[in-house]
C-alpha cells in the first residue's frame, strides 16, 4: 500500500486553517512547553544549557491563547472518534488538559513516560526531573468509538496489559543521526501511540513536526501523515529521516511532498 506524506513549512496557526474539517484519524502534538530562558541556564559542572529556542518563549497571556488556539484548530480537523494525544512537562501539560476538556474531549489516558536515563537537576534546589506526560483524548466519543488496539498493546508488551507508565529512554544518539533538534522524542514513543490509536491507510497529524518522528514511525507502518514546521532549519533534517541513503520497501512505496505555507 502507499502512504501519501506532507511536510508543509510554516505557522501551524495558519496551516491548520487550510485543512479540511474532520479529515485526520489522530493528532499527536509535541507543542512548546513554555519552558525556555532567553539567556539559557548553565551548570557550573557541565557546558549544557537548558532550552533556550526563541519558539518557546512566551510570556503568560501569549502561552494560554497559543494553545487554545492550536488545540482547538486540532480538534475541528480531527475526525470523529479520533485520538489527540498532547506531550508535556509540569510547565504546560495542566493548562492543555483544562483546554481539552472545555473543548468537550473525553480523556482516556494520562500516560506517563519515564526516562530513566534523564538528566541531573542543575539547580539542585528541587527534586530531579525523569518524566514527561502525555494526555490521551477522544472526539466526540458517543457518536463515534474510538481506537484503541489492546491485544496489539498488550502483545508489545510481552502478553501482559500495557499500563500508563512507559519506561523508554532519552532519544538515542542513533536516532540523531540526520542532524540535531532539541527535542527529539524517540521513535518507541511515537511507536506506541500511532499503533495504539491508528490502522494502516489513516493519516496522522503533528502540528510541531520537528525533525520528523511522527511522520517517519507513520511512514515505516503504512499511515499517511501531514508534519507541520515553522523552524525552515529543521527541514533538511526531516528529509533525510523521511528520504535515508539506504532504502527499504516502505521507502519505495511512498509518496513525499514538501510545501510552503
Amino acid at each position: 500500500m502507499k502512504t501519501k506524506h506532507k511536510i508543509i513549512m510554516g505557522d501551524c496557526l495558519e496551516v491548520l486553517k487550510s485543512i479540511s474539517a474532520e479529515s485526520v484519524d489522530l493528532v499527536f502534538a509535541d507543542p512548546p512547553y513554555g519552558l525556555a530562558k532567553k539567556n539559557g541556564l548553565g551548570w557550573k559542572y557541565s557546558k549544557h544549557i537548558t532550552l533556550q529556542e526563541a519558539w518557546d518563549i512566551f510570556n503568560k497571556d501569549d502561552f494560554f491563547e497559543f494553545n487554545i488556539k492550536w488545540v482547538t484548530e486540532c480538534m475541528r480537523v480531527l475526525k470523529h472518534g479520533g485520538s489527540i494525544w498532547v506531550c508535556g512537562s509540569f510547565h504546560n501539560i495542566y493548562q492543555l488538559g483544562f483546554i481539552l476538556q472545555h473543548l468537550d474531549a473525553k480523556i482516556n489516558n494520562s500516560i506517563v513516560w519515564f526516562k530513566p536515563n534523564a538528566q541531573p537537576n542543575i539547580t539542585c534546589r528541587m527534586f530531579t526531573e525523569s518524566t514527561e506526560h502525555l494526555i490521551w483524548g477522544a472526539k466526540n466519543h458517543i457518536k463515534t468509538k474510538w481506537m484503541f488496539n489492546y491485544n496489539l498493546m498488550k502483545t508489545m508488551n510481552n502478553g501482559k496489559q500495557m499500563r500508563n507508565v512507559w519506561e523508554i529512554p532519552l532519544t538515542p544518539k542513533s536516532e540523531k543521526w540526520a542532524g540535531e533538534h532539541p527535542t527529539q522524542k524517540p521513535v518507541e514513543l511515537l511507536k506506541r501511540i500511532i499503533l495504539a490509536c491508528s490502522k494502516e491507510g489513516d493519516t496522522i497529524l503533528d502540528p510541531f513536526v520537528g525533525s520528523g518522528t511522527t511522520s517517519f514511525v507513520a511512514k515505516s507502518y503504512g499511515r499517511n501523515s501531514i508534519g507541520i514546521e515553522k523552524e525552515k532549519k529543521y527541514l533538511p533534517i526531516i528529509k533525510k529521516r523521511l528520504n535515508p541513503p539506504q532504502k527499504t520497501i516502505n521507502d519505495s512505496e511512498a509518496e513525499v511532498q514538501y510545501l510552503e505555507n
